[in-house]
C-alpha cells in the first residue's frame, strides 16, 4: 500500500480498521484531584488531557463586573508528535487553538452566573494521531 492510498488492498487502513470502522474512543473522568474537573480522552492514537479550575475568584485588573473570564490554555507535549518542537506552548497554532476552544466555551458556559470570577482551562495534548489540524 503506498502512502496516498487510504486502503490496503483488503480494505483495511494503516491502523487495522475498516473503511466504515470508527477510530475506538475512551474517557476517562476526575484523573486528577486538584482539578475541580478533569479528563483523559483518547479516539484511536491521540490521547488528551483537560483539566478545569474554577470558577473562582478573577484577578482584579482582569475580572468582568458582569460576567466569568474564560482563561482557555492549549498546548502540545513536546513528544506528542515526530515533530519535535521547542515550544510547546506560545507558538502561534498553539494561540489560535487556545482561542477557538475559549470562543467554543463561550458560547456554552453561561458566564452571566459567575460575575467577578474565572474559568481556567488546561488541554494537553500527549500524542497527536489522525487530523493534521495540530501541526
Amino acid at each position: 500500500m503506498s502512502k496516498k492510498e487510504l486502503l490496503s488492498k483488503i480494505g483495511l487502513r494503516l491502523d487495522g480498521r475498516r473503511a466504515h470502522e470508527l477510530r475506538r474512543i475512551r474517557c476517562k473522568l476526575g484523573v486528577f484531584t486538584e482539578p475541580d474537573g478533569s479528563a483523559y480522552m483518547e479516539q484511536g492514537l491521540t490521547k488528551v488531557l483537560a483539566a478545569v479550575y474554577g470558577p473562582h475568584q478573577g484577578s482584579k485588573s482582569k475580572a468582568h463586573h458582569d460576567n466569568c473570564l474564560i482563561n482557555c490554555q492549549f498546548s502540545m507535549a513536546v513528544f506528542s508528535t515526530t515533530d519535535r518542537k521547542k515550544r510547546p506552548r506560545g507558538d502561534r497554532k498553539s494561540t489560535e487553538l487556545s482561542m477557538h476552544l475559549q470562543q467554543a466555551l463561550e458560547s456554552v458556559i453561561k458566564t452571566e452566573l459567575y460575575p467577578w470570577s474565572q474559568i481556567d482551562v488546561y488541554v494537553e495534548v500527549l500524542h497527536a494521531d489522525g487530523g493534521k489540524t495540530v501541526e
